[in-house]
């Protein structure tokens, strides 16, 4: 049997045809800066790690280097119908999904790096929503282990500042991309898993505000703060969830005087001229959200009209607007083909795509729900993991805490 050969030099040429295109954009819309310095294909392959701020991450990791990188990527990029079938002949990516064995993503990496090609991976497997680097996988680790490159660490800065995951409209500022630590072989083969994931914990760790206090620049706009709401999805003073909205540069509630003002350092002002981060903030959400939850005697939390859409391997199949009523232990969809309820028992697993989509894992299936623009992704994802958390015993938020979340 023939081996299916993964590396070819169109994906090369193809990357570096549009380049000089991708790269005058980045320069214009981002102002951004590579300072990477020069890393020769003879001495790969490798494998490159970077924290994940914005989605164009890939294309600007990409830049950095005069080689082509194959990425692990989600599975909802190959049931894009003509876009997927192009990304396949003309970057290759590699499926990483709840419905593939994670098997056939080891096989084709090993093919790859056999006819030496180089990885590229994110290790968070989503942006961040807060501006510091979230959950890093832990196999990650193994994974470099088991393929014995040399690793290359990037960290980006002024990214997530420029179009935090939750605003609506970019932000004018300015961004870099520059390589935090080399390893080579010999630096980790002596480590155990545990100890080198610690070294990638430390290296990937970014937080915008920290880097924006360093570098003092400024991300101005207009509505620098709508879609705030998305994440800030609480009213922090009432404790009174889904009450938040957005309008120019300030967060408010339709249940009280709460309000807080987004400033172009990207920190946000308090009533009482206090400055607080949005980590600050998003911690203060999951305590907030976690106690309405636990205390309110209300099973119904929520609801709005959204886009139901089946996702398979090969395609998405929209089955049209439907109601979702958001419950504790529930979603529970009404629509044209009447009742469907997805108890949380049910559902393996919940993520967030993007600015306003949740991916809901069945253990058969996948959907997508697409949600209202002003609507925030992140209660649901909140819900579930609260649910879970209680259901498990778990009483002490505080040390739960940094679980919650992305």
């Amino acid at each position: 049997m023939k081996t299916q050969k993964e590396v070819r030099k169109r994906h090369y040429i193809i990357t570096r045809m549009v380049r000089p295109f991708i790269w005058l954009y980045f320069k214009m819309v981002y102002r951004l800066k590579i300072n990477v310095p020069r890393v020769y294909k003879k001495d790969g392959p490798f494998v490159v790690l970077a924290n994940h701020t914005v989605n164009p991450d890939p294309i600007i990791m990409s830049m950095s280097f005069p080689f082509h990188l194959y990425y692990i990527a989600s599975e909802q990029i190959f049931n894009l119908g003509f876009i997927s079938r192009f990304l396949n002949y003309a970057v290759n990516p590699i499926r990483k999904s709840k419905s593939v064995s994670d098997i056939n993503t080891i096989r084709k990496l090993k093919r790859i790096v056999k006819e030496e090609g180089s990885i590229g991976i994110f290790p968070e497997g989503n942006t961040t929503y807060d501006g510091i680097t979230a959950t890093i996988h832990p196999s990650t680790a193994k994974l470099i282990k088991m393929l014995k490159l040399p690793v290359l660490i990037l960290n980006t800065k002024g990214l997530y500042l420029t179009y935090p995951r939750w605003a609506v409209f970019r932000k004018k500022g300015r961004s870099e991309i520059y390589l935090k630590k080399r390893l080579e072989v010999t630096d980790y083969e002596n480590l155990t898993d545990d100890e080198l994931y610690k070294v990638l914990i430390d290296n990937l760790h970014v937080d915008a505000i920290q880097d924006q206090e360093t570098s003092n620049i400024l991300f101005k706009g207009k509505n620098i703060a709508v879609g705030l709401q998305r994440m800030i999805f609480i009213d922090l003073e009432k404790k009174i969830p889904f009450v938040t909205y957005t309008t120019g540069n300030k967060l408010k509630s339709t249940m009280s005087d709460f309000e807080l003002i987004y400033q172009t350092n990207g920190k946000l002002l308090t009533k009482d001229n206090k400055e607080i981060t949005l980590n600050e903030l998003n911690n203060q959400v999951k305590i907030a959200y976690y106690e309405y939850y636990r205390t309110s005697p209300i099973q119904h939390l929520f609801v709005e009209n959204v886009e139901m859409i089946e996702s398979l391997p090969t395609k998405k199949i929209s089955h049209g607007e439907v109601e979702l009523n958001l419950r504790k232990d529930s979603l529970y969809f009404t629509g044209e083909n009447g009742v469907i309820t997805w108890h949380f028992d049910d559902i393996t697993n919940i993520a967030i795509q993007g600015k306003r989509q949740i991916i809901i894992y069945m253990s058969n299936k996948t959907y997508l729900i697409r949600l209202d623009l002003s609507s925030s992704p992140y209660k649901y994802l909140l819900t579930y993991q609260i649910y879970n958390y209680m259901k498990s015993g778990g009483t002490n938020i505080d040390e739960h805490l940094s679980k919650l979340g992305l």
